[in-house]
């Protein structure tokens, strides 16, 4: 199915007019039933609902700018995102009209003044993402969450010995998906600063975090370490992949749904407090 998404402006520094205010905020949501983070024409994007809502409470069109975008059934715990308003109520006010706006699977979880040169995509330094798997079959209600192996057995230890080699600062070419280099602005070049691989019981979680990411590179990554832990690839041979700096079928993209976005990394902070009552962990994100 191809995809229409709509342009957006990119306003990257001291853009902030005269009487308005940057709000900074984050927001937690359910992937699964929205088609990605980023302004589609058909309207069912995470950007899409945000924005609907937004201009509804400041009776005006209201265009926010997200720390990245995540595909069609990528969750996240704490995506940040800016826009820019005038509002003369409180913090939590502001916060509670958008979430009582929002489906249940879209929440604000923390909103916040930030400096006029604060942007929530290009003040970042890094993320977090989180993927999420299961050895064996799980049960039908986390089925959204994470990819159950079914009857497929992963060695771990293959898993953080290729994750451990694959840390460091590389050209990741070989882990962008189809046709991502093509619209890719930033280098490939990425710091690729921690990558580990976790098994409790049946769960295996498989942490990273890097200085940016290429289009589909963490579920790629994910889909190496898997093959590696199937028996599939040496850790030396997915090494040599990412070396040979060229996308091939035989490392596939994980499933979606086990992705999650964890935490946006800013050098600076966005100069802000929390507001009453709102989740002091999600207003860290944005530190």
């Amino acid at each position: 199915m191809s995809k229409s998404f709509r342009s957006r402006p990119v306003v990257r520094r001291d853009d902030l007019a005269p009487g308005f205010t940057r709000f900074v905020c984050t927001v937690a949501y359910d992937g699964t039933e929205f088609h990605g983070w980023q302004s589609q024409m058909n309207g069912n994007t995470i950007q899409d609902f945000l924005e609907r809502r937004l201009s509804q409470i400041f009776h005006t069109p209201i265009l926010i700018h997200g720390s990245g975008r995540t595909d069609a059934g990528v969750h996240a715990r704490a995506q940040v995102f800016h826009f820019d308003a005038q509002w003369a109520h409180g913090l939590e006010t502001l916060r509670v009209a958008v979430r009582t706006g929002l489906p249940p699977s879209i929440q604000i979880r923390g909103v916040r003044t930030g400096r006029g040169n604060f942007h929530a995509r290009f003040s970042a330094c890094g993320k977090r993402y989180r993927y999420h798997l299961y050895e064996g079959f799980a049960l039908p209600m986390e089925t959204r969450y994470c990819l159950s192996l079914g009857t497929r057995r992963v060695d771990t230890g293959r898993m953080q010995a290729a994750a451990g080699a694959l840390l460091g600062v590389h050209d990741f070419s070989a882990f962008c998906g189809h046709g991502g280099l093509r619209n890719e602005r930033d280098n490939p070049v990425k710091d690729l600063r921690r990558l580990d691989v976790a098994r409790r019981g049946r769960r295996i979680v498989i942490t990273t975090e890097a200085s940016g990411y290429l289009y589909k590179m963490v579920r790629r990554i994910v889909g190496g370490l898997l093959s590696v832990g199937l028996g599939q690839f040496t850790p030396e041979e997915l090494v040599a992949y990412r070396d040979a700096k060229t996308r091939l079928a035989s490392v596939p993209s994980a499933p979606a749904r086990g992705l999650f976005m964890e935490k946006v990394f800013y050098r600076v902070p966005a100069n802000a407090h929390p507001a009453p009552g709102q989740d002091a962990d999600a207003v860290d994100q944005a530190k």
